[in-house]
């Protein structure tokens, strides 16, 4: 029997089609730091791209080299019960978690600000456990870390917070991770290919994850830490990131114009899903406000340190 070219033709587009892999998906999201909470464990490949979008969006989003801690701040999505089934925490509502996110920016690169991690007493960066805060490291990888030649460390925190509301000791863990932020978005590999974990020339930065197993209540019963979570970026700006060309709009028609461009600084943001039991009648806003401005204090504990390590900038 005589098969025409045409079929043939065909067939051979059939099959090759057939056997070509079909290329992964980049990740889609709607809020960058939900997603990087959520994502921490993800492949490189994804994670990478996941802290790209996390740095366009903070750039976007408000102005990181503001004085005012307002202006440093945006809003976050609230957490639901199946994004952290797989961490242990207490059981209580975790939409109920308020939501709170500051930036800001470093004038210390994430290679020399990674040295904070490494600290057993935390107490000259947490000037709200100014006396007792101490690191645990787990599985010995605060030995392997600092060099990368293991990619995560492990940690378990002990502490003391203490303020105007409330005195309360308790614990977390966190975890830590390099990223190289110059890897290729998975929609560059197909399917069953071996996916890189860091590129030719690099460009190292960091994320942290940290969650509360339990109710920690304060001395005399009437406060409590219910539910804490959080992921803390560092990324490095080194003008290799996100670059504005003029074609950008920032949120709600802001006029700054920062971007990566930062002489080897760290842009750096932390966001945090917190319920905490002050043992009085506080609305929302008053929590969010005392929260943020806690954050932004450490922010400026960890600069200070940083001077003092490797002199003013």
């Amino acid at each position: 029997m005589r098969i025409s070219g045409l079929v043939i033709i065909v067939a051979t587009a059939v099959l090759s089609t057939a056997c070509k892999k079909s290329p992964l998906a980049d990740p889609v999201f709607s809020d960058a730091a939900k997603y990087a909470f959520l994502s921490f464990d993800d492949h490189e490949v994804d994670l990478a791209f996941t802290l790209r979008s996390f740095e366009e969006t903070v750039y976007l989003s408000m102005d990181p080299e503001a004085d005012n801690v307002l202006d440093r701040a945006f809003t976050l999505d609230r957490l639901t019960e199946e994004d952290v089934d797989h961490l242990e925490h207490a059981d209580l509502p975790v939409a109920d978690a308020l939501p709170v996110a500051v930036g800001g920016v470093s004038k210390y690169s994430p290679i020399e600000s990674h040295v904070i991690q490494l600290m057993e007493d935390q107490r000259p960066v947490e000037p709200y456990s100014p006396d007792h805060y101490t690191r645990t490291f787990l599985d010995g990888s605060e030995e392997c870390w600092p060099d990368m030649s293991c990619r995560r460390m492990y940690t378990n925190n002990e502490l003391t917070k203490k303020n105007a509301l409330m005195e309360i000791p308790y614990e977390f863990l966190k975890d830590f991770r390099w990223i190289d932020l110059n890897l290729p978005p998975p929609s560059d590999f197909a399917e069953d290919d071996e996916l890189p974990t860091e590129t030719d020339d690099p460009r190292w930065g960091f994320i942290a994850r940290s969650w509360t197993t339990e109710i920690y209540e304060g001395d005399g019963g009437n406060t409590a830490i219910e539910l804490s979570f959080t992921v803390e970026v560092w990324i490095p700006r080194d003008g290799r990131g996100f670059v504005r060309d003029g074609t950008e709009t920032n949120l709600e028609g802001g006029e700054w114009t920062t971007d990566s461009n930062g002489d080897g600084g760290t842009l750096r943001l932390l966001a945090l899903w917190a319920q905490t039991d002050l043992g009085l009648a506080a609305g929302d806003d008053v929590i969010i406000a005392t929260t943020r401005g806690g954050i932004d204090n450490n922010f400026q504990a960890a600069e200070d340190w940083l001077i003092e390590e490797y002199g003013e900038r």
